[in-house]
C-alpha cells in the first residue's frame, strides 16, 4: 500500500421489508434439560461491527417456570453472528449481553415453559416463548 492510501472496506447490507419491522415480535424456542442441571435457554447482544455495544436491553420473566428456576444475568457473552455479517469477527470475543438460564427441579420430568420479554433501546420488544422438555 502507498503512503496516504486508504484500504477499501466492503459491507453486505440486506434490506428488510418495512412490513416486517413492527417493533414487536415473538420468538419460539424448544430446549431440552436434565433435572437439577442449569441450562442456558436464550441470550442476546446489541453489538456494533467494531464489537462495541450498540445500545441497552432489559429482559424480564413474564411467565416463570412451574417446575424450576429461571435466572436472568447481564454478562459478557460470545455472540453468534453468521457470515457475511461484518460482526462475525466479534464471535471471537465476549461482548455485553443478557442470558436466561433454567434449572429444573431435581425430581421433575416432563414439560415446562418460560416466557421472557426483551426490550432494546432501539424500541424493539421481543417476546421469547421457550418450551422445555425435561428428561
Amino acid at each position: 500500500m502507498c503512503a496516504g492510501s486508504v484500504a477499501a472496506q466492503t459491507y453486505v447490507v440486506h434490506r428488510v421489508d418495512r412490513g416486517q419491522m413492527k417493533g414487536y415480535d415473538t420468538l419460539d424456542i424448544a430446549k431440552a434439560a436434565v433435572p437439577g442441571e442449569k441450562v442456558r435457554l436464550w441470550f442476546a447482544t446489541m453489538t456494533n461491527p467494531d464489537c462495541s455495544s450498540a445500545g441497552t436491553m432489559t429482559t424480564q420473566v413474564l411467565t416463570g417456570a412451574r417446575h424450576g428456576q429461571v435466572d436472568i444475568s447481564y454478562d459478557k457473552v460470545f455472540p453468534n453472528f453468521a457470515f457475511p455479517n461484518p460482526r462475525v469477527a466479534c464471535d471471537r470475543q465476549k461482548v455485553d449481553g443478557v442470558q436466561a438460564f433454567y434449572t429444573a427441579a431435581a425430581d421433575f420430568h416432563g414439560r415446562d415453559k418460560v416466557v421472557l420479554q426483551n426490550a432494546t433501546s432501539e424500541g424493539r420488544i421481543r417476546r421469547i416463548v421457550i418450551d422445555i422438555n425435561v428428561r
